[in-house]
């Protein structure tokens, strides 16, 4: 168009901003608000209305609410697009002040803004506020919707209430594949592989067609329960069902073999696939070489992900994971400068947990909060029941060449124990804790929560970067394989 000599209008830029949003072009979207606003389309409300849109769904939560900000008038569309740009970009606190936000001033959210906000409750954990959000869903009579009575299932299962899921599931009618695939996934991450399997079956007896999502969330669930043969036969089944497997697919089988030590089937899988494995498919078999010690496979696969993802520093920690098992200071400190000079910073850790309606977060070492003190002290009267009980620091965990005694204080204060101990000086005894944690919980802090659930007297549910861990009585749901 502007190459023939037309000046775009009003009615061209909207279209132009959905097609780099569906794209996830950033660097075009920008380019064309550059033009709009040389045309003089910058004040337009469905322009703008785009171009919130546009920045959300690229990514740039920032510049979306830049524009927002900068709006006269607001149309239902751009709150919509503001608020799922939030949701689905992970600012899960900022999501639900948008939500208040709306209210305050008016706006009836929609179907979208519901489902936002009950991602960000369940990415949370936050299951008072969640119980809210349900309340919202069955007063303004969106529970009819399938894809919300979805969401609501799916956040109870994400802040640790599978039970109340299922019966949610039990109660939701017109069950579509999507529904029936957020509960299967909803067991597996619990670690319920065979109720998934039992779900999954089901849901194929009702007369509902998995698709390539479905087969995704049963064999993860495979995974996370070492149900290795039956998730050998899932995959095997897609074939039967006319499913090409894709590649979240193959992850989940790289994962599967890979947990259940079988590393070279593993990775003659990756080696054999139709399509070129992408840097996430090799970091669960180094995951797996971090279980299992297998250093020089570790070594072999870390040069493959570099090569594809050479700035994620998750996978130089992990890799400094492994050669601190094996006590390899100079390779761990290589990796570390390896990390800086491709200037990957490690991402921090952080656990979060609700009480009175408030969401707390706390990272490694946090004494930020008022009642550190407290929390601290907490900790520290654990030490010697949890000693009597057989307890010995995993200083392999620690990723320093330093003195045993100091790397036993440096696991001490992790952000999940910190956050365990807050909610142990801040409810009733016998009440249930529920931890969310961004990372992968360490083997560690695994034992220890264990013990703390047995001197405690309570259920301590933590859920990771992976899954879901439910401590009692010494005991966790993992059964130790995760």
């Amino acid at each position: 168009m502007m190459q023939n000599g037309f000046k775009p209008d009003k009615f061209a830029f909207p279209f132009a901003l959905k097609s780099c949003a569906g794209l996830a072009n950033l660097q075009i979207g920008k380019l064309v608000h550059q033009h709009l606003v040389c045309c003089g389309c910058d004040s337009d409300v469905f322009v703008n209305a785009a171009l919130v849109n546009m920045y959300a769904k690229c990514g740039n939560v920032e510049d979306a609410r830049a524009v927002f900000d900068k709006m006269s008038v607001r149309d239902l569309v751009s709150w919509t697009s503001m608020i799922s740009g939030y949701a689905q970009n992970g600012y899960n606190s900022e999501t639900l002040s948008f939500f208040y936000l709306m209210r305050d001033l008016g706006v009836k959210p929609n179907r979208v803004s519901v489902l936002s906000v009950l991602l960000a409750c369940g990415n949370l954990g936050a299951s008072r506020k969640g119980e809210w959000f349900h309340s919202y869903v069955i007063h303004t009579g969106f529970e009819s919707d399938v894809l919300v009575a979805t969401a609501v299932m799916d956040m109870y299962a994400k802040c640790g209430s599978l039970d109340l899921a299922h019966k949610l599931f039990d109660q939701t009618e017109g069950k579509d594949v999507v529904c029936w695939s957020a509960m299967i996934a909803s067991y597996g991450f619990h670690g319920q592989g065979r109720k998934a399997i039992d779900l999954f079956d089901n849901m194929v007896k009702a007369g509902v067609r998995p698709n390539y999502i479905t087969f995704t969330c049963i064999l993860s669930a495979c995974s996370h329960s070492g149900l290795l043969e039956e998730g050998k036969r899932y995959f095997e089944a897609m074939k039967g069902f006319g499913i090409v497997p894709k590649l979240n697919n193959y992850s989940c089988m790289v994962d599967l073999l890979g947990r259940a030590g079988q590393l070279s089937e593993a990775e003659k899988l990756i080696e054999n696939m139709p399509m070129e494995p992408d840097a996430s498919l090799w970091g669960s078999l180094l995951g797996a070489c971090r279980i299992y010690g297998n250093l020089d496979l570790a070594e072999k696969i870390a040069d493959r992900i570099f090569q594809l993802d050479p700035f994620n520093s998750g996978y130089h920690v992990l890799l400094s994971n492994i050669y601190a098992a094996k006590s390899r200071w100079k390779e761990v400190e290589k990796a570390r400068l390896m990390m800086g000079r491709r200037g990957a910073t490690k991402e921090q850790g952080f656990s979060l947990i609700e009480f009175n309606n408030v969401v707390y977060k706390f990272g490694v070492g946090d004494r930020s909060h008022s009642e550190s003190e407290k929390i601290y002290s907490a900790l520290q009267e654990l030490s010697a029941p949890m000693k009597q009980l057989g307890y010995i620091a995993m200083t392999d965990f620690v990723l320093h060449d330093i003195e045993e005694e100091a790397k036993e204080e440096a696991l001490s204060y992790h952000s999940e124990r910190l956050a365990i101990a807050f909610g142990l000086i801040k409810t009733a005894p016998g009440t249930t804790i529920r931890i969310t944690k961004n990372l992968r919980i360490c083997g560690d802090c695994h034992n220890a929560i264990k013990l703390i659930s047995k001197i405690e007297n309570r259920l301590i549910v933590v859920r990771d970067m992976h899954r879901f861990h439910h401590f009692k009585d010494g005991v966790c749901s993992c059964g130790d394989y995760w």
